[in-house]
């Protein structure tokens, strides 16, 4: 909580042997601007030795930044003597005071923005702010105040190319001109977005039976057949999966085959669909003419 527990102790003694001094009399000491007292009595034996006469322990405030000089004072009022103010500063142990980021939203797509924001605990604190994600790693800005909209970019989605969502981490370092205050990380999910599919290049469809295309220069009814092949890529490294075609009814799961004779004339529809790594699919079609 930014805070010190300090005791603050006032002694007095005396300044020759052999002697000892005994009254009544107070206390006055000031600590951090607040100023306290404490009775003394003719039971307090002042010797060479000395006597501690006031104790205070009390919870001290640092300044936003961590840093607090403490500023303490005490005299001395008593029947046999008299002391004038004595003063004494105690620079604190620094607290670090390291800027805890949060994040406009738990999970966002790739592609799209994400709000960094950085509570610092003082204005002289700026901070520098990376990610990593898999195995990529970046900086996200320097000098930055109080907030950093960052477009979480879409190549991160080939660190994990049979996953739709993996978690990204930010590590935030809170600097105090060129001095290291500390650093904290936060973390959110980042989706691969629908729109990474993998695609189909081409769909090719030609003649399988041998010399009917020179001979007629169609497809024929009951005679011919259809080669096709399927060119087809993942996206952002995925890899493709599976095939799965279908011409005239029937079904097909290689890149490249020849199907069956055509029994039917008229409008023949080719349809390919491809599976990616991450379980995205890819559709394409094409059509032939047989005659009958």
């Amino acid at each position: 909580n930014n805070t010190s527990n300090v005791t603050v102790s006032v002694r007095v003694y005396r300044t020759n042997t052999g002697y000892t001094t005994y009254g009544t009399g107070t206390v006055y000491c000031t600590i951090n601007g607040t100023q306290y007292t404490e009775g003394i009595t003719s039971s307090d034996k002042i010797t060479s030795s000395g006597i501690v006469i006031f104790t205070k322990t009390l919870n001290i405030a640092h300044n936003a930044d961590g840093t607090k000089t403490l500023a303490t004072s005490a005299r001395i009022t008593h029947d046999q003597f008299s002391s004038s103010n004595q003063s004494y500063s105690q620079a604190l142990t620094t607290i670090p005071r390291a800027t805890t980021p949060t994040l406009s939203a738990s999970s966002v797509n790739m592609g799209a923005s994400i709000t960094i924001n950085m509570p610092r605990a003082s204005s002289s604190f700026d901070h520098t702010l990376t990610y990593k994600f898999g195995s990529a790693t970046g900086t996200i800005g320097s000098d930055l105040g109080t907030s950093k909209a960052w477009e979480v970019p879409l190549s991160l989605a080939s660190q994990i190319p049979n996953g739709t969502s993996g978690s990204c981490t930010i590590t935030c370092k809170t600097y105090n001109g060129s001095t290291l205050i500390g650093t904290k990380t936060v973390s959110f999910t980042a989706k691969v977005p629908s729109s990474v599919v993998p695609s189909i290049s081409a769909l090719t469809v030609s003649e399988g039976t041998t010399g009917l295309a020179a001979q007629f220069g169609a497809y024929i009814q009951n005679k011919s057949k259809l080669k096709v092949t399927i060119t087809a890529a993942g996206s952002y490294s995925s890899t493709i999966k599976s095939y799965k075609t279908t011409v005239a009814g029937k079904s097909y799961t290689a890149n490249s085959f020849t199907s069956g004779v055509l029994t039917s004339s008229g409008t023949v529809t080719i349809s390919t669909t491809v599976t990616d790594s991450r379980g995205r699919t890819a559709t394409k079609s094409s059509t032939v003419s047989v005659l009958a």
